[in-house]
């Protein structure tokens, strides 16, 4: 993931939801030992909040993990939420904490890769002609960008299509209108300089747009196509809609980003339809998956570090092997700082002090990080960003994470 990318997310969600980042900076200049983003939805589901907690792989096993959802915990408390959600790899360490620390398991996510190198020449064409044999009576329209004035009021009926994908119990359906797309949706494409194609088919009788696809292309990673939202509205389901505009798209998108190599998606386990459309065009299964959970906010504030080791013991332990200082800091609910304290920097300090990063200009200020464990490194503005490629574009929308789940390093 690009830094622009990052940046985007890190100071506003996908969809410019209020937040809050902490993180706990290292001994080390420029590094930082753990830090989470807190996304607090202020439309619908506003006992909710959800969660993305990030600890640097030397760091784990140290009572760190558990801090930080405490902590977290106690941010959302304090913002009315009474749960929290996340996202985990399947079968990962951060899944295996979530399990630890109480928290349910939800929906599964499974990924899956179109790799284009493998595709036969013409099969888009062919498939995307089998599919509009199938859809009389349908136009297909497509852009480039955020979706053009005239379809904002037509869009938001197709992202209100996506209420009725497989979701886990207790969350409020998103409603959108001609407002909320324009505000809302497509940041990555408005603010990141992502490049966003979309595909709709509008049915001729009516002018509804029955069928729509979007997908997104990373400047900083020029190789992966993003698979985002795929919806076909309720009335106009059987028709094949979802094969003609995906069909559609991926010939598009060939000759529009010839150096896109791999498109990746998600979609829940059990939405076999999609999963049928997908497999069709040539996705194959990518694993691991996507293990969505949550958490009721209360126990999760009770949460304790490892057994035999105080939340003081645990970062002064961590401070201790990397050179801090003698004495060593204190608890993290004992000592908080606010970057907003200091305009303009983000204030440092040693190891287990928690700051709270500014979020109106968090990505500007952050020195170069170790966020993660794997995955892409990029240098921009004199700031390397090591990330465990921690997103993905996913084909229905859960737990407020609109078309894109959070995924790698969640839960560590």
């Amino acid at each position: 993931m690009s830094l622009p990318v990052f940046g985007v997310w890190l100071t506003g969600g996908w969809e410019g939801d209020p937040g809050e980042v902490w993180c706990v900076p290292s001994e080390s200049p420029g590094e930082a030992l753990a830090w989470y983003r807190l996304n607090l939805p202020d439309l619908e589901n506003k006992e909710r909040g959800f969660l993305i907690p990030v600890v640097h792989p030397t760091a784990r096993r140290n009572g760190i993990g558990r801090q930080l959802l405490r902590h977290a915990a106690d941010r959302a408390a304090a913002n009315g939420r009474t749960v929290l959600g996340s996202v985990a790899v399947q079968d990962s360490a951060g899944a295996a904490f979530a399990m630890a620390v109480g928290a349910k398991a939800g929906l599964v996510e499974a990924r899956r890769l179109l790799d284009l190198r493998k595709v036969p020449a013409g099969e888009f064409a062919r498939l995307r002609e089998r599919a509009a044999a199938a859809a009389t009576g349908y136009t297909v329209v497509s852009w480039a960008g955020p979706a053009p004035e005239e379809y904002l009021s037509l869009v938001a009926a197709a992202f209100n299509a996506m209420n009725d994908a497989p979701s886990d119990e207790g969350w409020e359906e998103e409603i959108w209108d001609a407002d909320r797309v324009r505000d809302r949706a497509s940041r990555l494409v408005r603010l990141a300089g992502v490049r966003g194609y979309s595909v709709a088919a509008l049915h001729d009788a009516t002018g509804e747009l029955a069928a729509l696809t979007q997908v997104e292309v990373d400047p900083g990673r020029p190789d992966w196509g993003y698979q985002g939202l795929t919806a076909v509205t309720r009335p106009h389901r059987g028709h094949r809609l979802g094969l003609l505009a995906k069909a559609t798209m991926m010939e598009w998108l060939t000759t529009a980003e010839p150096q896109v190599e791999r498109v990746v998606t998600g979609n829940a386990a059990s939405n076999q339809h999609m999963i049928a459309v997908n497999e069709t065009l040539g996705y194959e299964l990518y694993p691991p998956g996507w293990q969505f959970c949550e958490i009721p906010v209360k126990p999760a504030v009770r949460a304790v570090p490892a057994e035999g080791m105080t939340d003081t013991a645990a970062i002064d332990a961590l401070a201790d092997s990397s050179g801090g200082q003698s004495g060593g800091p204190t608890t993290a609910a004992s000592n908080l700082s606010r970057a907003a304290d200091n305009p303009g920097q983000l204030r440092r300090g040693a190891a287990g002090r928690w700051l709270l990063v500014d979020t109106g200009a968090a990505i500007a200020h952050l020195p170069a990080a170790h966020l993660g464990d794997t995955g892409c490194q990029r240098r921009q503005a004199g700031v390397l960003l090591r990330a465990r490629r921690p997103f993905i574009r996913a084909e229905r929308r859960h737990h407020h994470c609109v078309r894109h789940a959070a995924a790698g390093g969640t839960w560590t």
